[in-house]
């Protein structure tokens, strides 16, 4: 299966497989954002285990359950990878590449002159604001094949690979309107860890993954972890600042994904360590034909289904 994390296709059902539940969701429309449907069934704990799939058998037994039970029989699907397995890099390109030689271009620079962190990447690429850059967004493919081949078993074909990042950053830009010029931190809290990305001119500049220390809170309370976060994201703020831009911008803004006790502490906490202002990502419930706000853990699935319109 070709990736293209970036460019448009046709529609197709949108599955998300997450370490906690497998989600399907369907617009209604994207502007105002109404969902008609998002269903979801859990996953016993370690289907899934670091974005790997620990337990295939079972993850095919609830596929299959769900797959039926939400009448997709034979469907095209979009999916993520899985954050752990993502990465996004900016390079230069030498000046008369033409745009649709990029990928040839580096296809043959990786692994020579061009390194990631996985011995068998599949990746896309796209021109990066009309300068002699190009983001490259890569994953494994051995993991995403794994992925695929769940879906095939499922009686699914599987042709839409995304990444985390870009999906809550278009269900972020419906809810905020950002402008070209900012430059917006997204972090995604999940369970056991977080996965920030930072986007200026609506291009995804940045991504990285951090396990939290849950043992930790567990132990000691959700003050711990939230002090955790904040130190995360300030190390990586840091380094987008610093080491990204030399010092000369940093971040603007930042909108958080997931569930964290004590939000507004969080919030606060951030707002007063980092001097800018710290956000939801869902300001206003999301409506469906079954709920009056569609829960915040369908906002990853949202945003996938969004790459259609």
């Amino acid at each position: 299966m070709a990736l293209s994390f970036l460019s448009k296709k046709a529609r197709v059902v949108t599955i998300t497989i997450e370490e906690d539940a497998i989600r399907y969701v369907e617009l209604k429309s994207a502007a105002p954002l109404h969902i008609s449907r998002a269903e979801e069934l859990a996953l016993p704990l370690g289907t899934i285990v670091d974005g790997e799939i620990a337990d295939a058998e079972m993850l095919s037994s609830i596929l299959d359950e769900a797959v039926n039970q939400w009448g997709l029989s034979k469907k095209s699907v979009r999916f993520l990878a899985p954050d752990e397995f993502a990465i996004i890099r900016k390079v230069p390109y030498p000046q008369g590449v033409k745009p649709d030689e990029l990928k040839g271009h580096f296809f043959i620079e990786i692994g020579s002159t061009l390194y990631l962190p996985f011995e068998d990447p599949v990746f896309d690429v796209v021109p990066y604001n009309n300068s002699e850059e190009a983001l490259i967004i890569a994953s494994k493919e051995s993991v995403i094949h794994s992925y695929e081949e769940m879906f095939t078993q499922a009686k699914l074909k599987a042709v839409v690979a995304d990444i985390t990042p870009l999906a809550l950053y278009r269900l972020a830009y419906l809810q905020h309107d950002f402008a070209a010029d900012e430059h917006v931190m997204m972090v995604d809290i999940q369970s056991e860890k977080i996965t920030v990305s930072i986007f200026h001119e609506h291009y995804p500049l940045f991504m990285r993954s951090v396990a939290l220390n849950v043992a930790d809170e567990e132990l000691a309370g959700p003050e711990v972890l939230i002090e955790e976060i904040e130190s995360e994201i300030e190390k990586l703020g840091n380094f987008y600042r610093y080491s990204m831009n030399a010092g000369e911008t940093g971040i603007s803004s930042i909108i958080c994904n997931g569930h964290v006790e004590n939000w507004p502490l969080l919030q606060k906490r951030l707002e007063s360590r980092l001097s800018v202002p710290v956000s939801p990502i869902v300001i206003e419930p999301i409506p469906s034909d079954s709920h009056a706000g569609v829960p915040e853990h369908f906002n990853r699935a949202i945003g996938l289904a969004l790459k259609e319109v």
